[in-house]
This record gives structure tokens, sequence and C-alpha cells, in this order.
């Protein structure tokens, strides 16, 4: 699976003696992530920039941002067929908080009037963390969310130690509505939410007159 962009650059040389333009050294850049990135693994290749280019070499280099504590750079210089090809790896371990964060290669070559910066967001998956429920806006019952990436797709609702009866409560999806308010239903309940990567659980505790969840 390919992750990223790629820009192509044409450096063009103007000769006095004549009007016309020729392309004579192009350039091309492109920034790929070679696989899904998920938490948990080892070191991977978080994502790498590389510029190729005929007569001489760039020189890649990244701005990290607050990730420049979290990552190692690998640089290497290939040289086929006359194409000077210079790669720049980040390598590092991935974690939610790298999810969404920016990072910016940065090519310098003798054939562009100024340094080129392109960004690439970095995309992290993650099994749910935290599992919020929250009240609807109507009041009659809650809604169960998840920190989570890609977002959860399946939720199941259990009471503690106690079956749910469908008769008093009603459950759709990742809702649970409380369809009799009264002091039987006071008890303990859990929330799971899961996406490909794992399960995570919050709970609330419904007591007939008020109620509250923790994480």
């Amino acid at each position: 699976m390919f992750y990223g962009h790629i820009l192509r650059i044409t450096c063009i040389s103007y000769f006095i003696s004549s009007s016309e333009a020729t392309t004579v050294n192009p350039l091309n850049v492109k920034v790929t992530t070679d696989a899904v990135l998920v938490v948990g693994r080892s070191d991977v290749n978080l994502a790498t920039c590389t510029a190729s280019t005929s007569q001489s070499p760039a020189e890649v280099s990244w701005n990290l941002g607050t990730l420049s504590d979290s990552v190692k750079i690998k640089n290497t210089v290939e040289n086929q067929d006359e194409v000077y090809m210079v790669s720049s790896s980040l390598i590092g371990v991935p974690t939610i908080a790298m999810n969404q964060q920016n990072v910016q290669c940065v090519v310098r070559h003798h054939s562009l009037k100024e340094e080129l910066a392109i960004d690439h967001m970095m995309v992290v998956h993650y099994s749910p963390q935290l599992v919020y429920i929250t009240p609807l806006p109507s009041g009659d019952g809650f809604q169960c969310e998840a920190d989570a990436n890609p977002k959860a797709t399946l939720f199941s609702w259990k009471r503690m130690n106690q079956t749910i009866h469908n008769i008093a409560i009603k459950i759709e999806g990742n809702r649970l509505y409380f369809l009799k308010l009264t002091s039987d239903l006071n008890g303990l309940y859990i929330c799971e939410a899961s996406n490909e990567y794992g399960t995570g659980t919050g709970t609330l505790y419904w007591q007939k007159g008020g109620s509250h969840s923790e994480l």
C-alpha cells in the first residue's frame, strides 16, 4: 500500500543567444510511507523523502518539530545511470502522539532558486484508547465514543452481573436508551468499542435520578 505524494520539478536554463528555454535538469522529489503505521510495532520506516536528479546530488533534510527527539534519520545516496538519488528516511516506533503530526522534507539543490519544503502528515493507526460515555441531547440515553484510528465501528453494551432487558432498555449501535426510569435498572453499564486493532472499554453507573460515567 502506498502513502504519500510526489512532486515533479523541472529546472529551466535560459541562454542569452536564444529566446527558447531548454530543459536540462529535471528534479523529482517524493515523500512516501511504504506501509500502514501501527502503534506498538518496533522501529519502522515512518516516512521517506527522495530527490532524484542528474548532474549532482541534492541535499535532503527534515524539519521535525516536536518529533525531533522521537525519530532517527537514515540517509542514502545512489548513482544509477548518471542519476543521483538521495533518500532520507525517518525511523522510529509509531506512537499515538505522532498521529496527525506534520513533518517537512527540505530539499536544496543548485538548480533551485530557493530551498523546497514539502509537508507530510503522519498517520498512525491504533486501537481504541479512551472510551467516553456521554448523555444524549434528548436526555433519554447515552452515547459511547472512543479515541481510535481508524474510528471504532463495533460497539457492544453489557450490564455488570445482570442481563440487559430489551423491554426496559434499547440498544442501537453506540447508543443506549432507557425506556423506563425505574430503580431496578440501577447499576454499572459497560461499553466496548472496537476497531481492527483492538477493543477499549468505558463504564457508566446509572441510578434513577442521577448517573455518572468513568473512563
